[in-house]
């Protein structure tokens, strides 16, 4: 499966982090999914949203920590969200996450083209991503592990068993 072509506003500040910072003054910045994935082998990572307890608790900080081994296999790490870049930005300067890349799909678009985009009415989030990983050889997905229970009814208990980055270790390392 071929990754969707879309572009990303990404907001340029003080941070030079693929989003950039939330300084005032900060510039717009288009930035292509050939940008990031062309010529890469990328381990792309998709949660429901910024702040959110498991995203914060287990699943960012998982990939963090984990950064410099994922790296021996792949050019970069990333995390999608449907989030704008300001809050992806905010976040990751909150949780003090400096390795892993941030990517705000604000609008949803290269979510809704990975067939990941679901409704999280109960939350009152609205369009959100379903959470998986992937691993992505020249906008190529190798590999997905997908949460089970996609809905669009909120109804599942937000599971986070295969997504992690461990599992996404154990397989590069295989």
């Amino acid at each position: 499966m071929k990754i969707p072509s879309v572009t990303f506003r990404t907001r340029i500040g003080d941070d030079e982090s693929l989003g950039g910072g939330c300084a005032i003054g900060g510039e717009w910045k288009d930035v292509t999914t050939d940008d990031l994935f062309k010529d890469k082998k990328i381990v792309l990572f998709s949660l429901p949203g910024a702040y959110t307890p498991t995203c914060s608790s287990q699943q960012v900080p998982g990939y963090e920590e984990n950064y410099d081994e994922l790296k021996k296999y792949v050019d970069e790490v990333y995390c999608i969200s449907v989030n704008d870049s300001f809050v992806m930005n905010a976040w990751f300067r909150d949780q003090s996450i400096s390795k892993v890349k941030p990517i705000g799909d604000g609008e949803g678009k290269f979510t809704e083209g990975m067939d990941m985009l679901v409704n999280k009415p109960k939350q009152g989030f609205g369009m959100r991503s379903w959470r998986y990983s992937a691993l992505i050889d020249n906008g190529e997905v190798v590999k997905m592990f997908v949460e089970e229970g996609k809905n669009n009814d909120s109804n599942d208990g937000d599971p986070f068993t295969v997504s992690d980055a461990n599992t996404m270790l154990n397989h590069l390392k295989s």
